[in-house]
C-alpha cells in the first residue's frame, strides 16, 4: 500500500542558511532530535541530527552539518518498502520526497506501526480468526469461499511462514464469535481462536 497515506506531514523543516539556534528551535517544536534541511529552491538538501551540533555556536549555519541520508523514500513508495528500510538500516526517519525533490512528509516508526495496525484492521470493530494452514495454493481460498459463501465480509489478512505451515490471521466483520465458529466448524475449518475485537479509532 502507498506509504503516502501514512506520512506525517508535520515535521521539523528549516534551510540550510538557517542558523543552528533556529533549527534546535524547530526540533524542540516538535519534540525530535533531527530537522529536515531543504535549499534556496526547496528542494530536499539533507537532515541535521541534533547529536552533531552538540559542540557547534548557536550563530554558525547549519548548512556544513547537514548530511544527505543513503535512504529517503519517494511519494510512490510502499509502506511495506518504508518499513523494510526502517529495520535493514536501523533507520528512525525516512523523508519522502515528490517528483520536484520537494519533501511532503516523514515517516518514522511511528507511522509504521499505525500503518501496519490499519493494515489488521485493528482500528475496526469485528471478530479475528487466527488459525494454521498447510502452505500450500488453495488452503487459504477454501477459507475465504466459506467465508464469502456465508456472507461473511474480510476487513484483513496476514500470514507469515511457519515451517510447512502459514499462521493465519483474519479479521472479519461480524459482532458474533459463536457463530462464525459455528460456520467453520460446520465446514471443517480448524482454527485456533477466534476473538471479538472492538476497534480504538
Amino acid at each position: 500500500m502507498k506509504a503516502v497515506r501514512w506520512v506525517n506531514t508535520f515535521f521539523p523543516k528549516v534551510k540550510n542558511t538557517q542558523t543552528i539556534a533556529e533549527a534546535l528551535h524547530e526540533m524542540r517544536k516538535h519534540s525530535c532530535d533531527y530537522c529536515i534541511v531543504i535549499d534556496e529552491d526547496g528542494k530536499f538538501d539533507g537532515l541535521l541530527h541534533k547529536s552533531v551540533i552538540k559542540e557547534v555556536e548557536m550563530e554558525e549555519k547549519v548548512g556544513p552539518y547537514v548530511v544527505f541520508p543513503d535512504f529517503y523514500i519517494v511519494e510512490d513508495s510502499t509502506i511495506e518498502e518504508a518499513a523494510m528500510m526502517l529495520i535493514e538500516n536501523k533507520e528512525t526517519i525516512l523523508p519522502v520526497v515528490n517528483s520536484n525533490s520537494e519533501v511532503i512528509g516523514v515517516l518514522t516508526i511511528q507511522e509504521v506501526l499505525e500503518a501496519m495496525t490499519e493494515m489488521a484492521a485493528m482500528d475496526e470493530h469485528g471478530i479475528r480468526i487466527n488459525l494454521t494452514l498447510p502452505d500450500k495454493p488453495g488452503e487459504l481460498k477454501k477459507v475465504i469461499d466459506v467465508l464469502a459463501n456465508n456472507k461473511i465480509n474480510i476487513l484483513s489478512i496476514l500470514t507469515i511462514k511457519d515451517g510447512e505451515s502459514r499462521l493465519v490471521s483474519i479479521k472479519v466483520d461480524s459482532k458474533d464469535a459463536e457463530s462464525v465458529a459455528g460456520i467453520l466448524e460446520i465446514y471443517e475449518i480448524a482454527y485456533e481462536s477466534i476473538v471479538e475485537e472492538e476497534g480504538f479509532f
